[in-house]
């Protein structure tokens, strides 16, 4: 993705502005693709006509030109890149490519730059909406199936330390159906979803946007099939050493999400915890 943009600033005189527009461009590819120059423009500092100039100056009509530019590729990477491999595939491919590096050293390096990535490429207000989509909620439903079992049941878990009426979805047949049924128009879904995408997915957030649910979508590509269903997007970087898809970015977003939700209602959150501990005080060795 880099080599698209950064191919075409390398070939112009950019001023000032659009040097930095071009950094910020070559380093989001991700925030380009979802969002309006309008967007762009604010989250970078600079005028909305700065971003349709630069897009001129790089040899595109304007910024949608450039922007369908940035999905076309992200799309090709997504279709022949490493998760279009076969498990075995997967195997071999890592490692040819890390078995010679150490691998504590490979492991770290990858998890700071998913995690590093992960908050380049979200911005504050949309950890803002989505906080904010928690607090307001009537009810709150959180799925996730297969590798994201694990980080959507935790987050459920923890957000019931916080929030009533908090609905874990860990079924993607007719049980998280049934379970997601009764969903309205004052409710919410986090749904947690990572390629390979599933039919099965797509059911659910299709059934909860038809009752008008808000749906704040956590995955690792814009070019999700749910992307186009939510109300809000938040990015999260899987790169890994192995033959999974690493979850630390997932679990970044789900606990600063949670940390959000505390932050300036202390005391509220507070009274909750200490009636729970009292709940269950006899439970505990």
């Amino acid at each position: 993705m880099e080599n698209i943009i950064a191919k075409r600033v390398h070939q112009v005189a950019l001023t000032k502005t659009q040097q930095k527009i071009a950094d910020y461009f070559i380093r989001n590819p991700e925030r380009v693709g979802i969002c309006s120059s309008m967007e762009v423009a604010r989250e970078i500092g600079v005028s909305d006509a700065s971003i349709i100039r630069f897009a001129r100056a790089i040899g595109y009509d304007g910024f949608a030109d450039l922007k369908n530019d940035i999905y076309n590729s992200l799309a090709e990477q997504a279709t022949g890149g490493i998760n279009s491999l076969s498990l075995a595939e997967r195997l071999e491919a890592h490692q040819s490519k890390y078995g010679a590096m150490d691998p504590k050293t490979a492991y770290m390096k990858m998890q700071q730059y998913n995690l590093e990535r992960t908050f380049q490429e979200n911005s504050d207000a949309s950890f803002a909406k989505a906080a904010g989509m928690l607090r307001q909620a009537q009810h709150r439903y959180v799925i996730g199936f297969r590798g994201c079992t694990g980080v959507a049941s935790q987050f459920a878990w923890l957000m019931r330390f916080l929030l009533d009426h908090v609905v874990y979805i860990g079924d993607e047949g007719t049980g998280g159906v049934g379970m997601l049924q009764d969903i309205q128009d004052e409710d919410c879904v986090f749904f947690f979803s990572v390629s390979r995408y599933y039919k099965s997915d797509l059911r659910l957030a299709q059934l909860a946007r038809k009752r008008n649910a808000k749906l704040c979508v956590i995955t690792d590509s814009v070019l999700s099939p749910l992307s186009d269903l939510a109300d809000v997007i938040l990015l999260a970087e899987t790169r890994r050493i192995s033959f999974f898809q690493s979850m630390s970015a997932m679990n970044l977003i789900s606990e600063y999400l949670l940390s959000m939700l505390v932050r300036g209602s202390e005391e509220i959150y507070h009274e909750k915890a200490e009636e729970r501990d009292e709940l269950t005080s006899d439970m505990r060795l």
